[in-house]
């Protein structure tokens, strides 16, 4: 009997978490899938989550806002097969980020014909602070990286480290959805 409730629960959480996913397309040379449930990102909500000085190409989140994807690019010149170089300093960069970075993919790989690189971690930050004592905080990151048009365009998909058993698959999913032709 125990079996058969622990299966039941099981299929229950594997519906409950299983995403219908729909084709978003940025112009017409990007595209990905994201979860139907996503919702495109407000100027507000981009401006109050993110401080960047150029505006990204897409950003979509969770309807309870908790879980973020996003396209943006770098105007850092990048040339086709220049991935090791580039791979070195994104991983430095993302290291100097957090206290401790658990790296679960650290890899350039190919993705639909294209060259990444690829980080999926779980990144931990530790403030202190004079009045509220010490916070910490994990987050699960989902980064993507490739050339395009000489400069560099990322994927970045982000989310509290303690929803990750629930969204990691749409994480992996979105990412390997991803789609950039060659102009």
């Amino acid at each position: 009997m125990k079996k058969l409730i622990s299966i039941g629960l099981l299929f229950n959480a594997t519906i409950l978490f299983s995403q219908e996913m729909v084709k978003y397309q940025v112009n017409e040379e990007i595209s990905y899938q994201v979860p139907e449930s996503f919702v495109v990102m407000s100027e507000g909500d981009r401006l109050q989550k993110f401080v960047s000085a150029r505006e990204p190409l897409a950003m979509h989140s969770s309807q309870d806002r908790e879980v973020n994807f996003g396209v943006n690019w770098n105007p850092m010149q990048w040339i086709d097969g220049d991935e090791e170089i580039i791979y070195g300093f994104y991983k430095a960069s993302i290291q100097s980020m957090f206290d401790q970075v658990e790296f679960l993919q650290d890899e350039v790989k190919e993705v639909n014909g294209r060259k990444f690189i690829v980080f999926e971690f779980i990144g931990s930050l530790t403030s202190e602070n004079a009045f509220s004592g010490t916070k910490s905080s994990r987050t699960y990151s989902y980064i993507q990286y490739t050339a395009y048009n000489g400069q560099v365009l990322l994927f970045n998909f982000g989310c509290k480290a303690r929803l990750m058993g629930q969204w990691q698959s749409a994480a992996r999913e979105i990412m390997n959805s991803v789609k950039v032709k060659k102009k």
